[in-house]
């Protein structure tokens, strides 16, 4: 059985990068993963941009003035998977109650259960590539892998 999560699904809505933990990575806090994530999509391109995404005051703030600006570099489709995956690592190190939940749900298949994303989510008709879901399951065995 897969466990499908987004933000909006109150028993897995901590696994959006959309909830509101703060991170710390490169010797600097974030918001959240969004705001991580959606500030290096930026950082090389639009500085100033991406400055203002870093102090939006929610992840949902910061998601949606990214998508106000398509000025992000061309290698950024080569990158992204990447940076999402090293802001997500993180929050669930930083978090024993997110590590917990992400340990609980032991080998099932997570899946984004976003109908308009087939890139992070499943899509509407399930044939999206579940990035996001992806992501999860590579930290859970990560986070396995530190207990044996």
């Amino acid at each position: 059985m897969a466990i499908r999560f987004l933000s909006k699904i109150a028993e897995w809505k901590d696994f959006s990068n959309l909830a509101p933990y703060p991170i710390e990575l490169h010797g600097e806090v974030w918001g959240s993963t969004e705001h991580y994530y959606q500030f290096r999509k930026f950082e090389r391109s639009d500085p100033e941009y991406a400055q203002r995404i870093k102090e939006t005051p929610t992840p949902r703030d910061a998601k949606i003035l990214s998508l106000q600006n398509k000025n992000y570099p061309d290698d950024w489709d080569n990158l992204k998977v990447d940076i999402l995956r090293e802001a997500v690592r993180t929050k669930f190190e930083s978090y024993p109650s997110l590590e917990k939940l992400l340990l609980s749900t032991g080998e099932e298949e997570l899946i984004e259960a976003n109908p308009d994303d087939y890139f992070w989510g499943e899509g509407k008709d399930g044939s999206g590539k579940n990035m996001m879901g992806q992501i999860l399951m590579e930290v859970r065995a990560y986070l396995k892998g530190k207990y044996k």
